[in-house]
């Protein structure tokens, strides 16, 4: 893969935590935990989503980049990096990741 289908990759994950934030978790009744990075729904959230990017890690690796055997690393990899992008668009806690002036 090259720098753009990562770069589209990552859209594409912050994209998916910021339509869970917006349209599920800002919906639903307040709790009286907040919604943070420890709060078990968005914990949940992060679990499936990297289960979900393990297997498109997988067929990105063998359908578009033809890796005859499965290439752990870069799905692993892959599959964190995704992760971790994701949680910046579901991450409620908007001080935490602001950036300073």
């Amino acid at each position: 893969m090259n720098f753009f289908s990562y770069v589209v990759l990552g859209g594409f994950s912050y994209a998916a935590g910021w339509a869970i934030r917006t349209y599920i978790l800002e919906k639903q009744p307040k709790t009286d935990q907040p919604y943070n990075l420890k709060h078990p729904a968005i914990l949940a959230y992060l679990a499936g989503f990297f289960i979900v990017m393990l297997i498109i890690s997988w067929l990105i690796g063998r359908y578009i980049l033809g890796h005859v055997a499965i290439d752990l690393p870069f799905i692993i990899v892959n599959s964190l990096v995704a992760t971790f992008v994701y949680s910046f668009g579901l991450n409620p806690e908007k001080a935490s990741y602001d950036v300073p002036n």
